[in-house]
């Protein structure tokens, strides 16, 4: 079931993210790794829905907010979580500036999307679990 082999990844990155986040260092990278390690956990999480409820994943991460909104739209996920869309676009959106270092990211930016990823991943574990 590769579906919950993209959420178990999901959490790890989202776990080492937390980790570098809490590390006792301030460097000026610090905050940037964090954010970096989070946005992969977003998209992780992205992967696992998509490919449980719709059998791909996006083929370009700029592509992963619109293949969240078609689960949504297929009555895969309720309505409500259509506002998770802002925050798997927001993660796309800093990828590269996060991964190749184009801009520093702040202790108040990294926290932010550390906690809106960590509500993404959260709502993404909810979905994979069989219905009751």
């Amino acid at each position: 079931m590769i579906h919950l082999d993209h959420l178990e990844q999901a959490k790890l990155w989202l776990s080492a993210a937390e980790y570098v986040f809490g590390l006792q260092i301030e460097t000026r990278n610090k905050y940037t790794v964090a954010s970096a390690l989070a946005i992969h956990a977003a998209i992780k999480a992205n992967d696992s829905l998509t490919t449980r409820f719709l059998g791909r994943v996006a083929k370009r991460h700029e592509d992963a907010p619109a293949l969240f909104l078609e689960l949504v739209r297929k009555n895969y996920l309720p309505s409500e979580e259509a506002r998770h869309r802002d925050t798997l676009a927001e993660a796309i959106r800093e990828k590269s500036a996060a991964d190749y270092h184009a801009e520093f990211f702040s202790k108040k930016d990294a926290e932010s999307l550390i906690r809106k990823i960590r509500k993404f991943v959260e709502m993404a574990e909810r979905y994979q679990k069989p219905p009751r």
